[in-house]
């Protein structure tokens, strides 16, 4: 009788002390972003002359969750920026000057391309972009100074160009010019009550991530 009372504990014991392992994964939310530029090693700048030069700026998500982005672009030196150009095309170039109010355009033929007088910001708007430029001045303060893509973008997907080519028309001395190009993300959905839900839009994003 002895006998059989240790062995039922043996296998209570047992039943007790049996273990599995199981290895759940619980990956990280990550928005995370880069700069995507097409840049071929520049010329020297001419003097006199109207320089072309190959940018074509995107941002890719290199993250694990859908994302806005902005990217903000200028030259630091105000009088550059005023005798510089961007294309969507490589064809078409519009003035790099950060004012939406430029609508006015007066363009002038440098052999295959056109030059107009029209900001990158207005036409950017006038064309119904999937980019868009919140000007300085703009009642939306927070948001002020950016281009923003209006779409959310997915994992591993890259924006369209913001632009694709630059032009700076030069003096009798051109210098080394700088073009500033950085951009910021921000999580395309929200907690609410609990449950995630998406953003009404990328000005109700970053409004949001802002303050």
């Amino acid at each position: 009788m002895l006998l059989a009372v240790l062995g039922l504990a043996g296998a209570v014991m047992a039943y007790f002390g049996a273990t599995d392992d199981t290895e759940n994964t619980v990956e990280i939310a990550r928005d995370k972003i880069a700069v995507s530029e097409n840049f071929p090693t520049p010329s020297d700048l001419r003097a006199q002359s109207k320089n072309f030069y190959t940018k074509e700026v995107g941002v890719e998500n290199t993250g694990n969750v859908d994302c806005y982005v902005r990217v903000y672009v200028d030259f630091p030196d105000s009088g550059t920026a005023s005798r510089s150009y961007f294309s969507i095309d490589g064809t078409d170039y519009y003035s790099a000057v950060r004012d939406i109010s430029m609508t006015g355009d007066n363009p002038t033929v440098s052999g295959d391309r056109v030059i107009h007088t029209q900001s990158f910001a207005n036409r950017l708007r006038e064309l119904d972009s999937d980019w868009v430029f919140v000007p300085d001045n703009d009642a939306r303060e927070k948001l002020r100074g950016y281009f923003y893509y209006k779409k959310p973008v997915k994992p591993g997907e890259t924006t369209p160009e913001l632009f694709k080519s630059v032009m700076i028309d030069t003096g009798e001395a051109p210098e080394t010019v700088d073009l500033t190009v950085y951009a910021e993300s921000v999580d395309s959905m929200k907690i609410t009550n609990g449950e995630k839900t998406a953003y009404d839009g990328y000005e109700a994003a970053w409004n949001s991530f802002l303050g």
